[in-house]
């Protein structure tokens, strides 16, 4: 029906761990997928339900994506719903260590002829907007690998002045990790929240949680949608994993500091 075609900064790594990635669709795509039910994963790829729009316009498909690393190419299968028997085959072309070239090939039955060429545009400027969003998480995953850093200087202590409360959430660095120095929400006007500190990365895929709103003392990933607590670190929407270790945060005469403890 047609093809879509983009080179992208990353590597092929990043391409397939996006390809098998399922659980970022209603969170990065929200506007194309506001939900998913996985029926069943793993290093083949995943079949899952997804939803689509909203209210009397909401649909329901059956998804199933399959990788084939042996021919840097995944397949994926509108098995039932409206779109059943639509076919998306991509290949990745390495370019080079972190550029790629992608082919994305669309196969659409029971289209009349003289409605191929609009239909085939229709699912490139869908496949246009899903890679912009998606190349912007596989490159930021990839910065954040690259300057992970294991070890903290334990001996580091860092002092603020009391007024970066008038500048919350505020991104502050020490032993070469970054967090964010917040307050969580007060019980009164007349009170002011206890001061957070927490990692500015989530620990399941390293998304960013810089700008993240803190609510009730919960972050939730943009990414995937994993729900922390920001004063635990624990996982409260059941991902196995937790936020990082991050430095212990206290306030007097003035003064706002951070140490390890």
């Amino acid at each position: 029906m047609g093809s879509y075609r983009r080179r992208l900064p990353v590597s092929l790594e990043r391409m397939y761990e996006n390809a098998l990635d399922w659980q970022h669709l209603p969170h990065l795509h929200r506007s194309s997928f506001c939900s998913i039910s996985c029926e069943s994963s793993g290093g083949w790829g995943w079949r899952a339900e997804t939803q689509s729009g909203t209210g009397d316009k909401l649909t329901s498909s059956l998804v199933e994506l399959r990788l084939d690393r042996d021919a840097r190419r995944w397949i994926t299968s509108n098995l039932a719903g409206p779109n059943a028997g639509v076919e998306i085959w991509t290949h990745a072309i390495e370019v080079s260590t972190r550029v790629l070239d992608i082919v994305v090939d669309f196969f659409v039955p029971n289209v009349p002829e003289t409605a191929k060429a609009k239909v085939g545009m229709a699912y490139a400027k869908a496949y246009e907007m899903l890679y912009d969003e998606d190349v912007v998480m596989m490159t930021e995953r990839q910065r954040q690998l690259d300057r992970r850093v294991d070890g903290v200087d334990e001996s580091q202590v860092l002092e603020l002045d009391s007024s970066v409360a008038q500048s919350v959430p505020l991104t502050i660095e020490m032993s070469g990790r970054r967090f964010t120095l917040n307050r969580l929400d007060a019980l009164s006007p007349e009170e002011q929240g206890a001061w957070v500190v927490y990692p500015v990365q989530c620990p399941h895929q390293l998304g960013p949680l810089s700008d993240v709103p803190l609510v009730n003392g919960t972050v939730r990933c943009p990414w995937h949608g994993y729900i922390f607590d920001v004063v635990t670190g624990e996982c409260l929407s059941g991902g196995h994993c937790r936020l990082g270790r991050a430095p212990k945060v206290t306030e007097e005469r003035g003064k706002v500091t951070l140490r390890w403890v």
